[in-house]
Formats: structure tokens, C-alpha cells, sequence
């Protein structure tokens, strides 16, 4: 673990536990909510009203519900709570939850809650990523630290207020940075604690705090879209405390320069990624410099850029350093995209300073073995392929992959009709979806869509889940 440091006017401060990466085999959960209610050890999942202080009034978040108390735990992301500094999820005994102002800890967990449910969202349906820890689990937020910074510890992000004490740090990005910081320890192993590996990491929780408020997509009046970190919260009265596409806005370094003894900077990386997603003159953006090289630059847009990004770090290692960020995120977009966006990723690279590494594929060279690997996915069915479910329940099927022996396999479901959730369990070599069946859901006969995703195969199948009968 490291060092607590004060978030200060220029930097994203961060605490960080780093681990080793999930591992590839065992118990898997991805659940895919349409409305409320299935029951956990945490309580029965709901969908409660939040009064927000950054994301607008009213917002739908998943909470909880056992006996007569609600609380604000996410029983469908699992480990994904909010409390008090110090204590646990907060309850109350209705479903409604903050007051919309800044200085409300029930509304700053509002805001947490909507922030971390998104950010789990775009992970999955952006980056193919199941939870946090890749295995389906997110962890706990604590609102109301007693100082003028927020940080990840390794088990829990913790949010503080601003200099002012009229609001609290948990505004969309920098809710998405500090769950950026779980993603990021759980993904490629230990990158020890070099200049270049926390300047790194510290921009990697930018860039998964922009890729949140991007995924989002806010309008202007609310956290919309930018490549500005931090923004709303006017932690210190200074505006941004990034700006992703000039870093030296707010005194950070533009441009890669290997400086020993320098300071942690997340802007050389922050500033790679705004490239790669823009360009240096996107219309309708901030236009961004070049330190060296060719330009203009034409950006390959930011889903793409996130999944360059993320790939790039599942090869993550120790003494991680940006020659080994360079080399890793070439390899990962000509492996999971192809030729223009290898180019665009090394050419983003160049720009701020990084140069080409040796070894470094091109397109007259084989193509890297891609990620995910292994037997490529050929089809997939559903055991039994239809039920009849009573109103308040569920059912158990089994999913197929053929063949049974391909891996990373990200696993989802398609628009659920209303009322209905499916929890998706991978134990393997088995996996099994528990579709659960509110009392509100209507009668009929519903398709759901299953699928599975490796590699570049997308594999598609229909179940049919009859409703019938009342449970009143």
C-alpha cells in the first residue's frame, strides 16, 4: 500500500494496494438488471430515487432492501456500497435517498452510487469487463472523510470534500477515477512503485474517470463529457484539475521526459490518450499539441482509444514505465483492432515524446497472438432453450459454449423486457443464468438474448421465459 497524500489544486492524489490480476478460471458473476429485485445476502435489489448533487435530480439507483430497511448497498455489484466515513451502508426506511445539496453525505453517496453503477456499466459494455476485479465484484465507498482529498486504499474508495467544505469530491469522474484505480491493480500484475509506474497509474484513473463521464453522456448543464478531471468539484477554487489534452494548463508536463528523481505526472499519458482519441484538431474540441513528430493527428474515438488503453494494461508488469506502455498498447490495437489503429497508437506515442521500441509489430510483421486466445468460439445454446416462471420467481438454465474449452468469454444479455433480471454465473466448466421474475413483470412470452463475445467471434441465442399467473 501507499503513502495518503492531500489531493491537491494540480494533481489527482491516490492511494493504491496493487495485486496481481484475477485469475482466468473460477467463479464468474455478471448480472444484467432491467428493474428491481433479486435477492442477495445484501438484501433484495431494488431501484431507488437519489436527489443528486452533480447528476441531476431525480437519478434511479440500485439499492437494497431486507425486512423493512433500505439501504444503499448494490446487491446486483456486488461488494458496491456507501456509507459514512468509518461505517457502514447507510439505511433508512425509505427507498429515497440525499437532498440534493453539497453538503449532504446521504446525497454525496447518491452521487457515488450513480457514478459507480455507470462506471461498472461501461466496463462491461465497453471494455468486456465483468466488475471491478474482472470476476464480478466492486467494492465499498465511504463518503465524509474529514479532509480536502478522496483515494483508493485497495478495498474501498473514499471521498472527502473540497476547500470550501460546499460539496463533496464525488462528482462523475473523480468517482470514475478512484474505481479506475480498482480496475487498474486488478488488471496485469504489480507495477511496483517506480517514478514512471505511479505517474502511470495516476493517469490511468483520468482516463478511466473521462471514459466514465463519456459513457454517461451528461449534457452541458450537468458533468458532460470533456477531457477535464475534476472540474465541477472547484476543489481549491482553480478550475480543472487536469486538462487531458494540454497538461500544462495546470502545470503538468505535456511532453515524456525520463527525469530521475522528477515527480509523479500523470500528463504525458493523459495527454497520449487525448491524441489517440481526438487527434490534435477535433472539431467541436479543444485542439492539442505535438512535442515531436508528424501532425496533424486524427484521433480513432474514445471507445476505441478505452479499449487500446485497457488491453494495453492487462500486460501490465513490474517496473511498468511508458516504453512498456508504448510496446503493450501497439501490440493490444493491432491484435484486437489492425493496421490504422497500430499506427494511430504508435503515432500518439511519438507525439509526446515516447519513441518507437524494438520489436515494435508493424503491418508487414504476423499479427501479435491476440487477447483474449485460445479455441475460437464457435456457438452457444441455452439448456433448456424455454420456461414458464410464476410472477415473484425464477429460473435456472445452463449456457453452452462450443466448444466447452474456449476461454475469455465475455458473456451478456440483450434488452431485458421489464421486470426481469438474469444473474450469469461462470464456475468452470459450467455456466448457468438465473433469470428472476418480479410480481410487476407482465404476462407473456418474452424473448432474451444471450450472448458471448471472444476474440473476434459473437455468438448469439433466443430463450423464451413465459410469465403466467399471479402471486399476489
Amino acid at each position: 500500500m501507499y503513502p495518503k497524500s492531500t489531493l491537491g489544486a494540480f494533481a489527482l492524489m491516490t492511494v493504491v494496494a496493487m495485486g496481481a490480476t484475477a485469475p482466468a478460471s473460477g467463479a464468474q458473476t455478471m448480472s444484467t438488471v432491467s428493474t428491481s429485485s433479486v435477492s442477495t445476502s445484501t438484501g433484495r435489489a431494488l431501484l431507488g430515487s437519489g436527489n443528486s448533487y452533480f447528476n441531476g435530480n431525480p437519478v434511479t439507483i440500485q439499492t437494497a432492501r431486507s425486512g423493512s430497511q433500505y439501504s444503499l448497498n448494490d446487491p446486483t455489484r456486488p461488494g458496491l456500497s456507501c456509507g459514512g466515513f468509518g461505517g457502514p451502508a447507510y439505511t433508512k426506511s425509505t427507498d429515497t435517498w440525499g437532498n440534493g445539496t453539497g453538503t449532504n453525505l446521504e446525497t454525496a453517496c447518491v452521487d457515488v452510487m450513480f457514478a459507480a453503477q455507470k462506471h461498472w456499466d461501461m466496463l462491461r459494455n465497453w471494455l468486456g469487463r465483468n466488475g471491478i476485479d474482472a470476476v464480478g465484484h466492486s467494492y465499498p465507498a465511504s463518503v465524509g472523510l474529514n479532509s480536502i482529498n478522496a483515494y483508493w486504499d485497495g478495498a474501498r474508495a473514499v471521498f472527502g470534500h473540497n476547500s470550501a467544505r460546499t460539496n463533496q469530491l464525488t462528482s462523475l469522474d473523480l468517482v470514475g477515477a478512484h474505481y479506475g484505480l480498482g480496475v487498474y491493480a486488478k488488471s496485469g500484475t504489480d507495477d511496483g512503485n517506480g517514478l514512471e509506474a505511479q505517474s502511470l497509474r495516476r493517469s490511468a484513473s483520468d482516463i478511466f474517470g473521462t471514459v466514465t463521464e463519456h459513457y454517461v453522456n451528461h449534457p452541458p448543464a450537468l458533468d458532460e463529457p470533456d477531457y477535464l478531471i475534476g472540474e465541477e468539484v472547484n476543489i481549491v477554487g482553480g478550475g480543472p484539475l487536469i486538462h487531458m489534452y494540454k497538461p500544462s494548463l495546470t502545470g503538468n508536463q505535456n511532453c515524456y521526459v525520463q527525469t530521475p528523481g522528477g515527480t509523479v505526472d500523470p500528463g504525458p499519458q493523459d495527454h497520449w490518450f487525448y491524441l489517440l482519441a481526438e487527434g490534435t484538431n477535433p472539431p467541436g474540441k479543444p485542439a492539442s499539441p505535438v512535442c515531436t513528430g508528424p501532425s496533424p493527428l486524427v484521433g480513432i474515438g474514445i471507445q476505441k482509444a478505452a479499449r487500446i488503453f485497457y488491453l494495453g494494461i492487462q500486460r501490465k508488469s513490474y517496473g511498468w514505465s511508458y516504453r512498456r506502455a508504448r510496446m503493450a498498447t501497439v501490440q493490444a490495437a493491432l491484435s484486437f483492432y489492425g493496421c490504422p489503429e497500430m499506427q494511430a497508437t504508435k503515432a500518439a506515442w511519438t507525439a509526446i515524446n515516447v519513441p518507437a521500441q524494438a520489436g515494435e509489430p508493424t503491418c508487414s510483421m504476423p499479427t501479435p497472438t491476440p487477447l483474449p486466445s485460445g479455441p475460437a468460439l464457435s456457438g452457444i445454446t441455452v439448456v433448456p432453450p424455454s420456461a414458464t416462471v410464476s410472477p415473484g420467481g425464477s429460473t435456472t438454465v445452463q449456457i453452452k459454449l462450443s466448444p466447452e474449452t474456449v476461454q475469455r468469454v465475455a458473456l451478456s444479455t440483450g434488452p431485458l423486457p421489464a421486470g426481469m433480471t438474469v444473474n450469469i454465473i461462470r464456475n468452470d466448466p459450467s455456466i448457468t443464468a438465473t433469470i428472476t421474475v418480479l410480481t410487476s413483470a407482465p404476462q407473456g412470452t418474452h424473448p432474451i438474448t444471450f450472448t458471448a463475445t471472444s476474440g473476434d467471434s459473437t455468438r448469439s441465442t433466443h430463450f423464451a421465459l413465459t410469465v403466467m399467473g399471479d402471486d399476489d
